[in-house]
């Protein structure tokens, strides 16, 4: 079995290298924090003999074993029976179990009276039980759980009030012990069904499912990136470590080249990504511009897409600052490609505080251009660069999708990404260097478009 659980500011017993020799001879459960006490204690109680608790299992001031450890979170979630989350704790002296009024669990049922009417018996629903018990616990709140829920087969939540339970085929708590009703179930519930072989495919969209037999695990992966996304780090290195269990899960199913988040199948849609609600950038080098792992704050990846490109990637490739896990931490990446790229000029609009109008010398077309800067304080003052990169069509005309680049290098070619760009195209322009099909309602790079090469990094 596994634990899961928020460390919290307290000390408390951890293995290292001057502890290894005593602690592999024995110690006393009593010198643990309550947390693992009592992770024991469920341990044993459902007839397992093995505990992974990280800070015990990883040699916590050797950079070389946690990072050799971190390469095999997948083998080690994935093959646990069960992971054990202390849900409701914020620290690992808080334990998993709490007191409580046990009559509250059954919740409340009610048998109203009213004159001329048959007498009925209701149940009183609590439409955010889950959201209150799991989604929005302080555990779940941390980046590495995710992939901690994911892996593992079952997960066993002590939560507040009551035990909760889930796997890929039900989520259940005390009060509803057969699974949650149909009321209960929506967006934060099912993380587990959160699966690429089981479920991505009602998450496939019409006619991109197509052109490509693994799009709807593509999907599922972009679904995952948004749960990740909004956790939290104690250590902004972890950034791509933390979920390259997952990347080696959905590698192994893809078949596919893993990219600092992104994937080489998909890359062209895989760069779209938007922020939401704000972003910092890492103080310290992680990941290339392009990837969503370069900043902390949640985002919204592309549309998983495998048509409607307009650039030609040429080449693309990370470099691992360790060969031992190289999806996790890099010391570098870039990719090169053919595309269009249009100079613009940014000015600020009054209709949204998180976006800004984007204007070109050859727009006199009746059309809408605006950029979601990455950073706030990233696209002023610098010349801005779109670089044409795909289009989807949408019931009031095509909008156009792309990203907004600062150029680091005019000899090299390179660019950094600064935000995302899109335009929403409602009749065709000569002008602009795509054009418009009415027929087909596509838009594609027209015959006089240049295409330049462009290395992002």
């Amino acid at each position: 079995m596994t634990l899961s659980h928020r460390w919290g500011t307290a000390s408390f017993l951890k293995l290292t290298h001057s502890n290894l020799a005593d602690l592999v001879k024995g110690f006393s459960i009593a010198d643990l924090p309550q947390t693992f006490q009592d992770a024991i204690f469920v341990a044993r109680r459902m007839g397992c003999k093995y505990l992974w608790i990280d800070s015990l299992c990883i040699i916590q001031d050797s950079r070389e074993d946690w990072l050799h450890e971190a390469g095999l979170m997948r083998e080690v979630y994935a093959n646990s029976h069960c992971n054990i989350a202390a849900t409701w704790n914020s620290s690992s002296n808080d334990g998993c179990f709490t007191k409580r009024n046990a009559l509250e669990v059954e919740g409340l049922v009610v048998s109203p009276q009213w004159a001329g009417l048959k007498s009925t018996t209701y149940r009183v629903v609590d439409f955010g039980l889950w959201e209150s018990l799991v989604t929005s616990a302080g555990l779940n709140k941390r980046a590495w759980v995710v992939q901690e829920r994911l892996l593992a087969p079952r997960v066993l939540h002590f939560g507040r009030t009551q035990l909760a339970w889930e796997c890929h085929e039900i989520d259940a708590c005390e009060t509803y012990p057969a699974g949650l009703p149909v009321a209960q179930q929506g967006a934060q519930t099912m993380h587990k069904g959160l699966d690429p072989d089981t479920d991505g495919k009602t998450l496939q969209s019409m006619g991109d499912s197509q052109s490509s037999p693994n799009l709807h695990a593509y999907h599922i992966w972009n679904k995952i990136v948004v749960a990740y996304t909004a956790g939290e780090l104690t250590v902004a290195s972890d950034k791509l470590v933390a979920i390259s269990g997952l990347a080696k899960n959905m590698q192994t199913l893809l078949q596919d080249e893993y990219l600092a988040g992104l994937w080489k199948g998909t890359l062209p849609s895989d760069l779209l990504w938007k922020v939401v609600g704000g972003s910092t950038r890492a103080t310290q080098y992680r990941a290339p511009t392009w990837s969503w792992a370069a900043l902390d704050g949640q985002v919204m990846p592309g549309r998983p897409n495998t048509v409607r490109n307009l650039i030609f990637i040429e080449e693309a490739k990370t470099d691992p600052l360790v060969l031992e896990n190289p999806l996790g931490q890099l010391k570098f990446g870039w990719i090169r490609l053919r595309g269009v790229l249009l100079p613009g000029i940014i000015k600020p609009t009054e209709s949204s505080a998180d976006r800004f109008n984007v204007y070109f010398s050859a727009d006199n077309v009746t059309t809408d251009h605006w950029i979601y800067p990455d950073f706030q304080d990233e696209v002023f003052n610098q010349s801005i660069f779109c670089l044409i990169v795909s289009t989807r069509n949408q019931y009031d005309g095509t909008l156009v999708q792309g990203l907004a680049l600062h150029c680091t290098d005019t000899v090299k070619a390179t660019y950094k990404r600064v935000g995302l760009f899109e335009g929403n195209h409602k009749s065709p322009s000569q002008d602009f260097p795509i054009e418009y099909s009415k027929w087909t309602r596509r838009i594609e790079l027209s015959k006089n478009a240049e295409l330049k090469t462009v290395i992002l990094i």
